[in-house]
């Protein structure tokens, strides 16, 4: 686990100094998630990119060792489906050459695409429906991108994968945010939602599977 300062000096070697220099100057720390500390106004100048690399700092998941670049036949892939541009950028930017596990959440291999497309049913069935798989919760929730908004959340799966002839946003537990954010949400923030039950329970969703009140 890093100190306060190992993170702020990781960013003031990085292209947001000036603007670390005035958030610094302008807002009080924020205890986050254990012994973590961070300013509330780096967190919110800080762009995706820049979260999910303090992210990826932090949870010291090997990330160095596996880095690939995004083949061109899976960028083209995400063109098509109509991902925004800044999607693409941050899957082309945090391409690896394996599932990255990130805490008890992972983040599948962007180059892992067409063969998904190819070969996966459960995969080609959420994209019908606008959904991009692009990861995992703790129990195998898929994570997902709402490729209309670009926000994520988790579908549960034993009835997305179980009940097929239904519409699988009828299981989707949108956390309204970008994928950056969620992964610094999991590593920072205290309780956030690591399968698609806390997901509902966070959110306050209506659908909330099958777990009742007294298994919270």
């Amino acid at each position: 686990m890093k100190s306060k300062e190992t993170v702020l000096d990781f960013y003031l070697n990085s292209d947001s100094q000036h603007l670390l220099k005035e958030a610094r100057r302008n807002a009080g720390p924020l205890r986050l998630a254990g012994a973590r500390w961070l300013t509330e106004g780096m967190r919110t100048i800080m762009t995706d990119k820049q979260k999910m690399q303090t992210v990826l700092e932090e949870a010291d998941s090997n990330w160095r060792k596996h880095p690939e670049p995004l083949r061109p036949e899976n960028a083209e892939l995400l063109r098509q489906w109509g991902v925004s541009a800044e999607v693409q950028q941050f899957l082309a930017e945090f391409s690896f050459d394996t599932d990255l596990a990130i805490g008890e959440v992972h983040l599948d291999q962007a180059n892992s695409l067409k063969k998904r497309l190819d070969w996966e049913d459960d995969f080609q069935r959420a994209l019908q429906a606008g959904l991009l798989s692009v990861g995992a919760g703790s129990t195998g929730d898929p994570l997902a991108l709402d490729i209309e908004d670009s926000q994520v959340g988790y579908l549960f799966h034993d009835y997305f994968w179980e009940e097929e002839a239904e519409d699988p946003r009828k299981f989707f537990i949108k956390l309204n945010c970008s994928l950056g954010q969620f992964f610094w949400n999991t590593q920072f923030v205290e309780d956030y939602p690591i399968d698609a039950y806390g997901a509902a329970e966070y959110t306050g969703a209506g659908f909330t599977g099958d777990r009742s009140p007294d298994e919270a």
